[in-house]
C-alpha cells in the first residue's frame, strides 16, 4: 500500500467514514447521510482520473513495482486488485430460493476484487461499508438479470470445492462498479481462494501529465503492459462485459469436469440459441454460432464480399483450425469454478485466419479493411489485444468503425460523436472485462 503527499487526508477521512459505517443501513442504495458522506464527497471529486495498469496474464511483480514507483513519484497512490469468474450455485432470500443451478452447476459471475480502501475512494463510502469477508456488492444489471436484491445471499464455490455463502451488502450501479458483476474486498477474495493478482488501480495523482511522465519514465509504455485512463478516447476493441453479454445473449449454468479438464454447460441455453445452420458463404462454422452472433456476422461477410475482399479470409484455415463456439473454462485451481471462461462459450467469438493472424503473431496478417468492416457489423477486433489476437472477431453488438482511438494495428479512419460510440466511459468500464478471456489470449 503506498502514501502520496495526499494520503494522509485520504486515510484520516477513511477512518473517520469507516468508524461510523457500520450503523449505515445498505438497502441497495449508494446514499448516505450527509454527516458521512461529507468526506468521501470531497474525495471523490479528487479521484475522478484512474489509471489502470497490467500486463498478460497475472500481474507480475515487476510490473506493480514500476507502477508504484510511478504513482508515488507523481504524488498519488495505488492498490493491487485481483480478479475471477466464480461460480455462484444459487440466490437465497430468506429461507426461499431466488435462482438455483442444477446440482453440481454453477452460474459464472465475473468478480472484481479491491482493497477497502480503493473502493473507498473510487466508489465511495456506502459502497466500502457494503463490503466484508462474509458480504459483497452486485452490480445493478445482474441483480436485474436474476432477481436479487440487497439482502439477499448468494452461494458461490472457492477454490478448493467449498460452497461459501456471502451477503450481498448493497446493489450499486453499474458505471460506479465499473461494469463488474459481483465486488468483493480482499478479505472476501481470500476466503474464496482467489489469488491471481490482476492489475494495479492508481489515483490520486497531482496531474494526468504527471502519472503519465512517471509511467513512461518507469518504463511501462510498451506492447507488453496495458494502461487505461479513464480520460482515454472510446476503444473500439474493448469487449463487454459478463453481465452485458448475459443480456444480449442469455445465461447458462456450466459443470466442470471430474477431472478438471473440460466444461459443458445447460443444453437448454445451448439448443435455444446456438446456430448450426449452415455455412455463411464459404465460411463453414460447422461448430454453431449464437444465432444473434450469426446475424452480425451474415451482414459483415456480404459486405466484405460486396467490396471484394474475400480473398483476405483464408477459408480453409478458417474451416479446418477456426470456429465460433466451444466451451472453455481456463481454471486457476484444479476441480474448482474458479478461473476464467472464454467468450466462446457464448457463441459471440469468431476466429478466421489462425496461422497469420494467431494469438501472439505481430503484426496481425488481417486486411485491416475486413477489420473496420466487420467493426462496422457490431465486432471488436482481437488484433489489439495486449497479446494480439488478429484471428479472433468478437461480437459487441455495436458498431466500432468510428472513433480515432490510438489503436496499435488497424485504427479507425473515421471519426464519430460520442453518441455514436454509446454511451461507456472509461470510468464505467474500469473492470467490465474481469471474469472473462477472448478465445485462448489471456488478455483480461
Amino acid at each position: 500500500m503506498l502514501r502520496s503527499r495526499r494520503s494522509v487526508g485520504l486515510i484520516a477521512a477513511f477512518v473517520a467514514v469507516a468508524t461510523a459505517l457500520p450503523v449505515l443501513a445498505l438497502t441497495g442504495s449508494t446514499d448516505v447521510p450527509a454527516g458521512a458522506s461529507e468526506p468521501a464527497e470531497r474525495l471523490l471529486s479528487e479521484v475522478e482520473d484512474v489509471v489502470t495498469v497490467y500486463n498478460s496474464g497475472a500481474l507480475t511483480s515487476d510490473v506493480s513495482q514500476r507502477a508504484m514507483q510511478a504513482v508515488t513519484a507523481a504524488g498519488g497512490t495505488g492498490e493491487i486488485g485481483r480478479s475471477a469468474s466464480t461460480g455462484m450455485q444459487r440466490v437465497r432470500r430468506g429461507g426461499a430460493i431466488v435462482q438455483e443451478a442444477p446440482s453440481g452447476a454453477a452460474f459464472p459471475m465475473a468478480t472484481t476484487m479491491l482493497p477497502t480502501r480503493a473502493v473507498f475512494a473510487l466508489m465511495g463510502p456506502s459502497v466500502a461499508a457494503a463490503l466484508s469477508s462474509t458480504s459483497l456488492v452486485m452490480g445493478e444489471r445482474s441483480a436485474r438479470l436474476r432477481g436479487a436484491q440487497a439482502g439477499d445471499t448468494v452461494d458461490l464455490v472457492a477454490s478448493n470445492g467449498r460452497v461459501l455463502v456471502y451477503r450481498i451488502g448493497a446493489v450499486v450501479s453499474d458505471d460506479i462498479t465499473g461494469g463488474t458483476e459481483l465486488l468483493m474486498s480482499i478479505a472476501g477474495a481470500d476466503r474464496l481462494g482467489v489469488t491471481r493478482l490482476s492489475r494495479i488501480v492508481l489515483w490520486d495523482f497531482d496531474s494526468r501529465a504527471d502519472i503519465d511522465r512517471e509511467l513512461a519514465a518507469n518504463d511501462l509504455v510498451n506492447t507488453s503492459i496495458r494502461i487505461r485512463r479513464t480520460w482515454d478516447a472510446f476503444d473500439p476493441d474493448l469487449t463487454l462485459g459478463m453481465a452485458e453479454t448475459k443480456e444480449a445473449l442469455g445465461e447458462f449454468w456450466y459443470k466442470v469436469s471430474s477431472s478438471g479438464s473440460g466444461v459443458s454447460i445447460s443444453l437448454d441455453w445451448y439448443f435455444a440459441n446456438i446456430d448450426r445452420s449452415g455455412p455463411i458463404g464459404r465460411l463453414n462454422l460447422r461448430s454453431g454460432c449464437h444465432r444473434v452472433v450469426r446475424v452480425a456476422l451474415a451482414s459483415a461477410m456480404a459486405e466484405v464480399i460486396a467490396l471484394g475482399l474475400e480473398n483476405t479470409i483464408d477459408y480453409s484455415d478458417a474451416n479446418s483450425a477456426g470456429g465460433c463456439w466451444t466451451a472453455r473454462f481456463s481454471r486457476q485451481s484444479p476441480n474448482s469454478s474458479i478461473g476464467f471462461l472464454s467468450r466462446h462459450t457464448w457463441g459471440m467469438a469468431v476466429d478466421t485466419n489462425t496461422q497469420g493472424s494467431c494469438l501472439g503473431c505481430e503484426p496481425p496478417d488481417m486486411d485491416c479493411r475486413t477489420v473496420r468492416v466487420f467493426r462496422k457489423h457490431g465486432f471488436a477486433w482481437g488484433g489489439n489485444f495486449l497479446n494480439p489476437d488478429g484471428m479472433h472477431f468478437e461480437w459487441v453488438g455495436a458498431p466500432r468503425h468510428q472513433g480515432l482511438y490510438p489503436s496499435r494495428y488497424c485504427p479507425n479512419v473515421e471519426s464519430a460523436t460520442s453518441a455514436a460510440l454509446g454511451d461507456h466511459t472509461q470510468r464505467s468500464t474500469l473492470f467490465v472485462e474481469d471474469g472473462l478471456r477472448s478465445g485462448d489470449s489471456d488478455e483480461h
